[in-house]
C-alpha cells in the first residue's frame, strides 16, 4: 500500500520499486490524501495507469489541512482496516510539507485505534533522508520519470524530474557505484516507525 499525501508523492517518492512490485506479481493499492483540481485527477488518472496499482482511493482533503485533523486520521484508519497492508510506503518523518508529516503523525493515532502489522517504507519527496534500505530502479527509471511527467500541474512550478533523477542517481553512485538509479527508503516495523516519530515530536 502507498500514502500518497499529494497527487505526485508516489511518483516521485516510490514509483520505481513499486512499478518493480507490480511486474513481479505483486498487488498495490494507492490512498490519494488531498485534491485540489479536476486537472491533477486526470494527471493521476494517467500516472497510476503506468505504475499498474490495482486500485486507489480518493479521500480528496483540501491541501494542507491534514495536520490534526481528525475526519483525515479516521478516514485513513478505515482505508488501512480494509486493505490490511503488509508494506506501507509513505513520506518519511522529516519530509518539508505539513501534509507530509501529518500522514506519519495519523499513523501513531490511528495505532491506538486498531492494530496495525505492517512494515513501513517511508520515502523521501522534498526532503532527503538518511536510508536504510535500497531498491535498484535502473531498468524501471524512464516508466518512473513518464510517471512524474504526467503530473504537469507541478513540473510547471518545480523540475520534479530533475529532483528524482538527483536523488536516484547520487543514492545509487554512494551506494553502489556503478548502479545507475536507486530508490532508497527508511524500513522499520510500524511499531519501530512510531517510536522514532513519538522521540522527534516529543
Amino acid at each position: 500500500m502507498v500514502i500518497a499525501p499529494h497527487q505526485n508523492d508516489e511518483a516521485v517518492g516510490c514509483a520505481g520499486t513499486v512499478i518493480k512490485h507490480v511486474k513481479a506479481g505483486g498487488h498495490v493499492e494507492i490512498a490519494f490524501c488531498t485534491h485540489d483540481s479536476s486537472e491533477r485527477m486526470k494527471e493521476v488518472s494517467r500516472a497510476v495507469s503506468i505504475m499498474g496499482s490495482q486500485k486507489n482511493h480518493y479521500m480528496q482533503f483540501p491541501m494542507r489541512t491534514l495536520s490534526g485533523n481528525k475526519n483525515f486520521e479516521d478516514n485513513l484508519a478505515m482505508i488501512i482496516n480494509k486493505v490490511d497492508p503488509d508494506t506501507v510506503f509513505l513520506p518519511f518523518w522529516f519530509d518539508k510539507h505539513s501534509d507530509h508529516i501529518a500522514v506519519s503523525k495519523a499513523i501513531i493515532n490511528i495505532k491506538q485505534k486498531i492494530d496495525l502489522n505492517f512494515m513501513v517504507y517511508s520515502y523521501a519527496v522534498l526532503s532527503p533522508l538518511n536510508p536504510n534500505c535500497l531498491f535498484d530502479i535502473s531498468d524501471v527509471w524512464e516508466l518512473k520519470k513518464k510517471m512524474i511527467e504526467c503530473y504537469k500541474t507541478q513540473t510547471a512550478l518545480r523540475d520534479y524530474v530533475k529532483i528524482a533523477q538527483w536523488l536516484n542517481q547520487y543514492w545509487a553512485e554512494i551506494k553502489r557505484p556503478g548502479m545507475l538509479y536507486a530508490e532508497t527508503f527508511f524500513k522499520a516495523t510500524v511499531q519501530e516507525y512510531i517510536s522514532l516519530g513519538k522521540r522527534i515530536f516529543k
